[in-house]
């Protein structure tokens, strides 16, 4: 009898141990959309599979945008599935489709193709798989729709590209130019066009006049734009590439006809190769922080898997915009130092981690709104590296 009791107290308590850690084991899988979490002691331990999309490859500033969500989430111990959309939103929309067949926990979403974003959000929200948006992120009233309507709708983070177009513009009207020509990307591409927008209002109000905007479909088409352009308005003083891709042909333009020391060249979106355009002093200055947003909004998407998603004052995804900062001869070397440098990660490891509930469980978005407004200027990236500043 005793013996029997006694088998029958280890079977039970053999079987409650089973349960606990059924239990247990359970609680390393994401939370539902919407529901938080309590930290179960090791929230570090958790991986997840990302999927990283790129408009296409080959492009050094779009491999770097999907280079730099990869290095994120990889800091983290999560696991990349990635592709390219070949320059087409056919091909992106099949990427998020692939994403989802795939089983992926999650995608940071560079959504180029802009129009067929309500596809791609209906194609995650039917998978049930969270996303965010970054870089690219399509219109206005379509992003609206989905923080009101689509629970698994992250939030975005982008830099501010009219501000972007406005610090080039203060560039040249500071340095006494009044005639402007631009050259970039194609129409329809927001970030361009944006650009055009914040540099036009901001010259033209200061007494300058945008003579011709050369819009190219890819970097392939900028040496016959760029050089019709300019032998088209010989009165120019200044012009405004938007992108790094468009700075080479810029610059052999200007040389061909003759017109690099009448014309201040400027630019958008440098990087660590345009970079050395600065430093040779073929373009004047240019306005940078288009990168920062790729290293940011795979935090967020972190978040959201570990159950503690990131909300705004009014309760819904957070739209972050980050703010351009200009890269002259006197910063350009600091600039590299961690902008161009392989193996540094221009916002510090510890910086992204203070971002993510895993590491600091008192995250917020006051913790995001924060670092945006004081902690990304070159300076304040510097510092954080434990570099000296610059003036």
């Amino acid at each position: 009898m005793k013996k029997n009791l006694k088998r029958s107290i280890i079977l039970v308590t053999a079987i409650i141990t089973v349960f606990s850690l059924l239990l247990t084991s359970c609680g390393t899988k994401p939370a539902e959309p919407g529901k938080t979490s309590e930290p179960n002691g090791s929230p570090s331990a958790k991986s997840y599979k990302i999927g990283v999309n790129t408009w296409g490859s080959g492009v050094p500033v779009l491999d770097a945008f999907g280079d730099n969500a990869t290095y994120v989430a990889e800091l983290f111990g999560c696991t990349i599935m990635r592709a390219s959309d070949d320059f087409t939103p056919d091909k992106e929309t099949e990427n998020v489709q692939n994403f989802v067949s795939a089983g992926v926990d999650g995608v940071a979403l560079q959504a180029a193709g802009v129009t067929n974003l309500p596809r791609m959000a209906e194609i995650l929200q039917n998978g049930k798989t969270p996303f965010v948006l970054f870089t690219f992120i399509g219109a206005a009233d379509v992003r609206a729709q989905l923080a009101e309507s689509n629970p698994y709708y992250v939030g975005s983070v982008d830099n501010d590209l009219i501000g972007d177009g406005r610090v080039v513009a203060q560039m040249a009207l500071d340095a006494g130019r009044r005639n402007a020509v631009i050259i970039g990307g194609n129409i329809g591409d927001s970030t361009q066009d944006l650009r055009v927008q914040g540099f036009t209002e901001v010259f033209e109000a200061g007494g300058g006049k945008v003579l011709s905007v050369a819009r190219c479909t890819d970097a392939s088409e900028a040496p016959t734009k760029a050089q019709d352009m300019l032998s088209a308005n010989k009165n120019a003083d200044c012009m405004f590439a938007m992108v790094g891709d468009y700075v080479p042909a810029s610059v052999s333009a200007l040389e061909a006809l003759g017109m690099t020391e009448q014309v201040n060249l400027y630019m958008s979106g440098v990087d660590k190769h345009s970079a050395e355009y600065i430093k040779n002093g073929s373009v004047i200055a240019g306005a940078d922080g288009l990168f920062l947003a790729s290293f940011i909004a795979p935090t967020l998407l972190l978040n959201y898997l570990d159950g503690h998603p990131i909300k705004d004052e009014n309760g819904k995804a957070p739209e972050l915009l980050t703010k351009p900062f200009e890269v002259n001869a006197s910063n350009v070397d600091a600039y590299i130092s961690i902008f161009g440098t392989d193996g540094v990660s221009p916002i510090a490891d510890e910086t992204l981690k203070n971002l993510c509930w895993r590491n600091n469980p008192d995250v917020s978005y006051q913790d995001y709104v924060d670092l945006i407004e004081n902690g990304l200027s070159l300076n304040a990236l510097l510092k954080a590296h434990g570099l000296p500043e610059v003036d």
